[in-house]
């Protein structure tokens, strides 16, 4: 059996010494064998219930590099946390896909280290999360269900995340495509947005008019490509349905409710009014990055961005921004975010994050933010500290609570 930590002390079963250890944790089992006698030994651990943190790519490149001392603090204090499994910070495919797109020599060793601090705990995939969230609005719709949907933390994680980290995860180097598309796709979709921004200044429109007409025109967005894509396979192009953008599978989902009953027609007429219906406006994710968008155009109307240039290397990371708080912040207790973000987030009007009782800090409450790491601590109890002796003993505290 491969022992995964030596332990010097002699086996319980047989005596012999170097050849006893630890072997791997399932969920709140530690098991240690021995490779003299093949012997198992069984421990329970206690239930743990972690803080689920999600740190965006503006922290983790800021701790990666170490040149601040505030994050570099808060970087070793959150692996020390995550260490006696009080937290847990999982890494997503938006930071998968922000790190592929940084021209850097050290982009790799970022993403080791955004993994190493997620322990490697991930996300399911942003697009799986919006699927398994729209698909559940739709089915609400359908029946004339509740309008307001619940998030549950088990959808978006492969396993159970409040269980104890064993000592080894599988590690696969991402499939990403055609970075150089992907980077020119970003460049120009914030090019495309700033184009907006004089027309938007002359709105007298409010915040919540705002929000309706950002999630009115996703929608619009959505059934048009569809209709795209079909008029393109219609006049012989093959390639329509590999080459339409992913928003596209969104439609093509709904498409497939109820086909043996409806004709094509029919059911893309319901998804048309499906879109612009409160169900689909209440959607977890796009409720939140109607109202991150409705305070950007909220700024443009207070006179922000006039200079385009300056705009668009402002707003560069925008999209990713939105995505990680709209799709990942309502499945976490906590998120850390630039201070553009925090402050659009918590505006009286917005709140967006509060339905779901997500506390957001950025760098304008460093004392904030380790005040909400001390009241985690204080759930590190004397049995946590021995499990932790057993489970790790490699383990080096770094600060234990109350010294």
């Amino acid at each position: 059996m491969l022992i995964a930590h030596d332990l010097d002390e002699p086996c319980p079963r047989c005596g012999v010494a170097g050849k006893y250890g630890n072997v791997n944790i399932d969920r709140n089992i530690l098991r240690r064998g021995c490779n003299h006698c093949r012997q198992w030994t069984r421990y329970s651990l206690p239930e743990v219930r972690k803080k689920i943190i999600y740190l965006d790519q503006f922290f983790l490149s800021h701790a990666f590099r170490a040149q601040e001392k505030p994050f570099v603090d808060a970087a070793h204090r959150i692996e020390d946390m995550a260490a006696r499994q009080l937290i847990v910070c999982p890494y997503s495919s938006v930071h998968t896909k922000e790190t592929h797109l940084w021209r850097h020599e050290q982009q790799e060793n970022l993403f080791k280290f955004i993994k190493q601090t997620a322990r490697g705990h991930k996300f399911s995939d942003d697009f799986e999360i919006k699927r398994l969230q729209l698909q559940r609005a739709f089915a609400a719709f359908r029946t004339n269900g509740d309008v307001i949907q619940l998030v549950d933390e088990s959808e978006v994680f492969a396993g159970e995340i409040h269980s104890w980290d064993d000592y080894f995860w599988l590690d696969m180097r991402p499939i990403l495509g055609n970075i150089e598309a992907m980077r020119q796709g970003k460049t120009d979709a914030i090019a495309t947005l700033v184009t907006l921004f004089p027309d938007w200044a002359q709105l007298t429109t409010s915040y919540e008019e705002d929000m309706e007409i950002e999630a009115e025109g996703y929608g619009r967005s959505l059934i048009d490509q569809y209709l795209e894509m079909w008029s393109k396979l219609a006049r012989g192009n093959l390639m329509a349905y590999m080459d339409a953008p992913i928003d596209v599978m969104y439609v093509e989902s709904l498409m497939h409710y109820d086909e043996d009953t409806m004709q094509m027609d029919e059911r893309l007429a319901r998804i048309a009014d499906f879109f612009v219906s409160p169900h689909f406006k209440m959607i977890p994710h796009l409720r939140i990055s109607c109202g991150i968008f409705a305070m950007l155009r909220r700024r443009v109307k207070e006179g922000a961005y006039t200079n385009q240039n300056t705009a668009r290397k402002k707003l560069s990371g925008l999209f990713y921004d939105s995505n990680c708080i709209s799709i990942f912040g309502p499945y976490c207790d906590a998120i850390f975010v630039d201070k553009v973000m925090k402050q659009w987030c918590d505006f009286p009007q917005a709140r967006v994050l509060a339905p779901y009782r997500t506390q957001i800090f950025s760098v304008l409450d460093w004392d904030g933010f380790h005040g909400y790491l001390d009241q985690i601590e204080e759930n590190y109890t004397d049995e946590m500290r021995d499990a932790i002796t057993l489970a790790y003993p490699d383990y080096e505290p770094m600060n234990e609570p109350g010294n």
